[in-house]
């Protein structure tokens, strides 16, 4: 099946992107490790620290490569924690219509591309960066920045943003005020 093949489908939460059942199995159930015992902090979950605000910089513009960072973010948002993602670089372009509408799969995986949409699609989750940042942003959780020196480098314009994006900030303000007040912070 070709990438051509396999149409958008309209955002809706699947089992990993968004039913009560898929937050209570993550949040509750201990994994078990190889020697059958459960890993303590998911034991006892009260017992791990509580994040409250994620700060995330993406830098990668590649479909597959923006898979994760988007996941962590959609994970914590849909469960109430701030999280405030600074586009930097390239994928300061995925915040326009022309951005997503370009984003492929990195060159050494594009042969993998029909594979992995095909377990994308299996799944119910998005096929296209623009449904999945449509998604981050019905959490009311999950804001998109655009680095400022990249958009000026990549020609972005506050006007040309999706109207996911919360805009052009400035990266020194990104880390002294959302970055600084993180629990934890994320490097993509």
């Amino acid at each position: 099946m070709s990438s051509a093949t396999l149409q958008a489908q309209p955002v809706q939460p699947s089992h990993r992107f968004g039913t009560e059942a898929a937050v209570r199995q993550s949040e509750e159930a201990p994994t078990a490790r190889p020697d059958g015992a459960t890993d303590a902090l998911q034991a006892r979950p009260s017992a791990a620290p509580s994040i409250r605000r994620l700060a995330i910089v993406i830098r990668d513009d590649a479909f597959d490569r923006l898979l994760s960072p988007l996941t962590f973010a959609w994970e914590m948002g849909r469960k109430g924690v701030e999280v405030d993602i600074l586009f930097v670089l390239w994928s300061v372009r995925l915040l326009t219509h022309e951005g997503v509408r370009e984003c492929r799969m990195d060159p050494r995986y594009a042969h993998r591309e029909d594979w992995l949409k095909q377990r994308l699609q299996r799944d119910g989750d998005p096929l296209e960066i623009h449904d999945f940042l449509k998604l981050l942003a019905s959490t009311g959780h999950v804001r998109l920045h655009g680095c400022r020196l990249a958009a000026m480098t990549f020609d972005v314009a506050e006007d040309t943003l999706l109207p996911e994006a919360e805009g052009i900030m400035d990266p020194g303000v990104f880390l002294q005020e959302l970055a600084a007040r993180a629990d934890h912070c994320q490097y993509f």
